[in-house]
């Protein structure tokens, strides 16, 4: 069961980005992320009162449980969603696996029991040199990839952000509480954002864009976000961190073999330069290397 589960969350991990890029040819961004969040919120609140799960006393504890939602699925997933109006998902994708690297920084500076060895800054200086190869490659090819490209890494970011935050003060709380928690604070300000800034007679209700929201609503966010945790509880940091690096190459695979997405000869090797730094950066079992937050892939 623990091995089926693995390979499940690794194939709906990596299939999420192909599944955002086809919900955006048929209605804007803002607007899919929105629902998509406000569907898995559903779904987790009445896994919350069927399970009869306690929620947190008073607003401030309410706001502290929130906020690290506003930069793990708000900023986060508003700003893939942008870039992938810009890149193809197999690039995005390969872009999110410099998100052990945030984390690694992150948790240094922030989460002073976890530091960084040796082995795993050479990792992270490999992978930041992936991430610049592909950069530089996108902006000598077109402004307009380049700002897909800087979309996703900043988007990395805020879900590294969000982690970390969500690791330091809350890592011990009831998961599918906090998580339902975490996206409604996360989807609420998206929400908001698509009904000032988008036009909702944009939004097309076909296959595409009702597909698309379900499937990442159901598989790439409630059952995709607790199997993971599941599994961190039947084995290691290290092996569940493995998804990390895993999933890009899945989400190549699917772009490149079914929706005909290209992948030039800078992109191949910057991508295998960010997998590298992520194989380097985490854990041995030997202790020689630690992951300093188990990475969790957001979408």
């Amino acid at each position: 069961m623990t091995a089926f589960v693995y390979v499940l969350l690794c194939l709906i991990w990596g299939s999420t980005w192909i599944a955002i890029k086809i919900g955006l040819s048929a209605a804007p961004p803002l607007q899919t992320a929105s629902l998509r969040f406000m569907l898995a919120v559903s779904i987790l609140t009445a896994i919350v009162i069927l399970r009869k799960y306690p929620y947190p006393d008073g607003w401030r504890t309410w706001v502290k449980v929130g906020y690290p939602g506003v930069w793990m699925y708000g900023i986060h997933y508003a700003l893939i969603y942008f870039a992938q109006l810009h890149i193809s998902s197999s690039l995005t994708a390969v872009l999110f696996a410099s998100f052990p690297f945030f984390v690694a920084i992150l948790s240094t500076l922030r989460l002073h029991e976890t530091p960084v060895t040796r082995l795993g800054w050479c990792g992270i200086a490999v992978g930041f040199g992936g991430v610049v190869l592909i950069s530089y490659e996108q902006l000598a090819t077109s402004g307009d990839l380049f700002l897909g490209t800087v979309l996703a890494l900043a988007a990395t970011y805020a879900a590294a952000h969000g982690l970390v935050l969500h690791k330091k003060y809350h890592a011990r709380e009831n998961i599918v509480v906090t998580s339902s928690i975490q996206m409604l604070f996360g989807g609420v300000p998206v929400l908001i954002a698509a009904l000032l800034f988008e036009s909702w007679s944009d939004f097309h209700v076909s296959a595409e864009s009702v597909g698309s929201i379900v499937y990442l609503a159901v598989m790439g966010t409630v059952v995709a976000f607790l199997s993971y945790y599941w599994l961190l509880a039947r084995m290691t940091a290290v092996s569940a961190s493995l998804t990390a690096f895993i999933t890009p190459l899945v989400a190549i695979f699917i772009g490149v073999l079914f929706f005909a997405e290209s992948l030039s000869i800078p992109i191949i090797a910057g991508a295998t330069l960010i997998l590298s730094g992520v194989a380097l950066s985490i854990e041995r079992p030997n202790g020689q290397t630690k992951s300093p937050v188990s990475p969790m892939p957001p979408t």
